[in-house]
């Protein structure tokens, strides 16, 4: 089913054109649900000559082709393939408004796509537009890649962004917003409640209404459900590649460690004592079997599969994973009962949490052909803002706006749609997605949690390496 669209209005667009506020023309919505079309534009008679009624006509959208590159993500519909819906809903709205506008999208896999988008550049043959997440194509900014796109957000909404120091971080560079901002991926833990409340310990979870609890508390719940003679543990820490940091920074943040400094030109969380608590407390949660047993080995895979068999009680999460439990207990690749529930990551700081809040997605690459840019960057404002396909499939919050409609129906996905306004008041985690070098970052991490837990390092000995090893790439990027 189509949902109904948001107000679509290309104003703006038009008066950069030098077309006059009085002679544009608004394209409007549907109130059934369906697709905006082009409103007619009729002069009152007798009030214009027809050459000025011609002028006042609408503009005929060029006849061009635009090539878009995605990352498959998201689904719309039930037995959707991740990433389907770009080609299967999405461009089928824009073609009832845009059909002389013509709209090619690739999907990209994973394996490879930095390679992939990364020679394209090289050669000259990149796509207008790339819908992915900041933590890769920040890297593409640095390189002179992206257009930016201050001037296709409304003036107000790029104020709000600006003001935000957190949420430019991940959407611009060199203070120049390349991302759309108005998505935003609010991530925390997912626990299955079931567990607790067979343990008679669902006290245990936070009470509090932002859900809310300290390193404590959290290794007191993990206690009350962790069974080795059953196989079942609290949490599954994995560190057998570069994608288990999250985990990592966010609970090390949520002692009060700031990552990097402003500028990204160093890491900081060595300078911290607090760093070095923090992972004597992932130490320790190992060291008296309350998460899967040799963290070393495995992979953010197996802590899914593990969450899903109810082997453990809960892994780092995004709004998606509601679907993954209500979609995997009708198939039967969720073992049950399995009653979901959104948790913050454990901080020092009673009632307040440090949130992962993840802002941005899509970019337009630099054109030689500026009507072609131009409208890449219609197109991606188009996906992000004027329709709510985007939102709904890639399970996307608005920062600078109100809780998206698919959160109505759950309200676990309304507790994380509330959290999300939270970032102007509480620390937001550093993703570190504007750093030259990150993706390198990330891969010397992990064998240094590795060596942690296998007792080849002390706390104070693993984020003195890593804080070298980070600082290291920092310095060979900046030369």
């Amino acid at each position: 089913m189509i949902r109904k669209m948001n107000n679509y209005s290309f104003k703006s667009w038009f008066v950069a054109a030098g077309v006059s506020l009085l002679m544009a023309t608004t394209v409007g919505c549907s109130t059934d649900g369906g697709s905006s079309k082009p409103s007619p534009t009729t002069a009152p008679a007798g009030s214009a000559s027809p050459a000025a009624a011609a002028s006042q006509a609408p503009k005929e959208d060029p006849k061009i082709e635009l090539t878009v590159w995605a990352a498959p993500n998201g689904t719309y519909k039930p037995g959707q393939k991740a990433g389907d819906w770009f080609k299967e809903d999405l461009l089928p709205e824009w073609n009832k408004i845009h059909p002389n506008v013509k709209v090619n999208i690739e999907l990209i896999p994973f394996d490879g796509i930095n390679e992939k988008v990364t020679t394209a550049i090289a050669s000259k043959s990149a796509p207008n537009v790339f819908l992915d997440y900041p933590g890769r194509t920040l890297a593409y900014g640095q390189m002179g890649a992206l257009a930016s796109l201050e001037d296709i957000i409304p003036a107000d909404d790029l104020a709000q962004v600006k003001k935000s120091a957190d949420m430019m971080k991940m959407v611009s560079v060199g203070g120049t917003v390349v991302t759309m901002p108005y998505y935003s991926t609010q991530l925390g833990l997912i626990l299955d409640k079931s567990l607790w409340k067979e343990a008679g310990a669902e006290n245990l979870l936070p009470q509090d209404e932002y859900r809310t609890w300290t390193p404590d508390q959290f290794k007191a719940a993990l206690k009350a459900v962790a069974n080795k003679e059953k196989g079942v543990y609290g949490l599954t820490l994995f560190a057998l590649n570069e994608q288990g940091d999250q985990i990592y920074n966010n609970i090390i943040s949520g002692y009060g460690v700031k990552l990097f400094n402003a500028d990204y030109t160093k890491y900081t969380a060595g300078e911290s004592p607090e760093s070095e608590k923090a992972l004597t407390f992932f130490k320790s949660l190992v060291d008296e079997g309350l998460v899967t047993p040799h963290p070393e080995t495995l992979t953010s895979t197996n802590a899914l599969d593990y969450w899903k068999q109810r082997k453990n009680g809960m892994v780092v999460a995004s709004a998606a994973h509601s679907d993954i439990i209500k979609n995997g207990l009708k198939d039967g690749s969720v073992s049950g009962p399995h009653e979901y529930m959104y948790v913050n990551f454990p901080s020092t700081t009673p009632g307040q949490a440090a949130l992962k809040s993840e802002v941005g997605f899509g970019v337009v690459f630099k054109n030689a052909d500026a009507v072609k840019e131009e409208w890449a960057k219609k197109f991606l404002y188009w996906t992000m803002k004027d329709n709510t396909i985007f939102q709904t499939a890639m399970k996307s919050f608005n920062p600078l706006g109100k809780a998206p409609a698919w959160t109505e129906s759950d309200p676990e996905l309304q507790f994380l749609a509330k959290l999300a306004t939270k970032t102007k008041e509480w620390p937001v985690i550093d993703p570190g997605w504007g750093i030259k070098g990150y993706p390198e970052m990330r891969a010397a991490m992990f064998p240094e949690i590795q060596k942690l837990f296998i007792g080849m390092s002390t706390p104070k000995q693993t984020i003195d390496t890593i804080s070298k090893k980070f600082n290291d790439t920092i310095a060979k990027y900046n030369k």
